[in-house]
């Protein structure tokens, strides 16, 4: 028994199975309807059970309802998830290069900042020695030392709302394309499966017309008879 594939919300297949049979041999319940969305299975329906969605237990494909793809579209299907998976891969190295990016640059601030309060150290004791006030001095820097750390913490809160904003956005543009690639793959599928069904008619028009033409040939006498029988065989095999 294969092991359930991924699945996708199949709107004209889904709900459960009315009928008792098949079910799987663990749980014993009516299966669910589903539609496959993996790899060259992507599209493909089948009777699967309900309990693996909630325990964590696959007891694997019930019973397919499609036949396996023709072997040109199972190609399709690999080369569009292996084009999703590199572009997958492609957001991830970005998203890797933007966090060392922001690490610099929180490494530089912290530096400046350990500049900046060095500074107003030095100032304050340049003051304290000119005027003499050390008091007065004091009660300045610690003044400008409370200022700068309001200033330091509203900024890293701004860079913290920023941070959540680019990572809600990026989660946005990622659902489009997953959504925008089921919905192209769905599509292709579709016409696919189509094509294939209209080469099968038009193999079962020639092979009538040719049925047709030995049923001629046998009742006027032509060519050899015995040829024409293993001909007329084939045919009906």
């Amino acid at each position: 028994m294969q092991e359930i594939p991924d699945t996708t919300v199949g709107p004209l297949f889904c709900g459960q199975l009315e009928l008792s049979e098949p079910t799987c041999m663990m749980h014993h319940m009516r299966p669910i309807k589903c539609v496959a969305f993996e790899g060259t299975l992507t599209g493909r329906r089948f009777y699967g059970c309900p309990v693996q969605q909630s325990e964590g237990v696959n007891c694997g494909v019930i019973e397919w309802v499609d036949k396996p793809w023709h072997p040109i579209l199972q190609n399709c299907l690999s080369r569009l998830w292996d084009m999703y998976h590199e572009q997958n891969c492609g957001r991830v190295v970005d998203k890797q290069k933007y966090e060392k990016h922001l690490a610099k640059l929180k490494t530089e601030n912290d530096k400046l900042c350990i500049e900046y309060t060095k500074l107003v150290q030095d100032v304050s004791k340049m003051f304290d020695w000119q005027d003499g006030r050390v008091g007065h001095m004091d009660n300045q820097k610690a003044v400008e030392e409370e200022e700068f750390e309001k200033k330091k913490k509203k900024e890293v809160e701004e860079r913290a709302r920023l941070e959540v904003q680019m990572e809600k956005l990026k989660l946005a543009k990622e659902q489009r394309c997953i959504l925008q690639s089921q919905a192209d793959i769905i599509k292709n599928t579709r016409k696919a499966k189509k094509e294939v069904e209209q080469e099968r008619d038009l193999l079962k028009i020639e092979k009538a017309k040719l049925e047709h033409v030995v049923n001629e040939l046998l009742s006027d006498g032509h060519a050899s008879k015995e040829k024409l029988e293993k001909i007329k065989a084939i045919l009906d095999s």
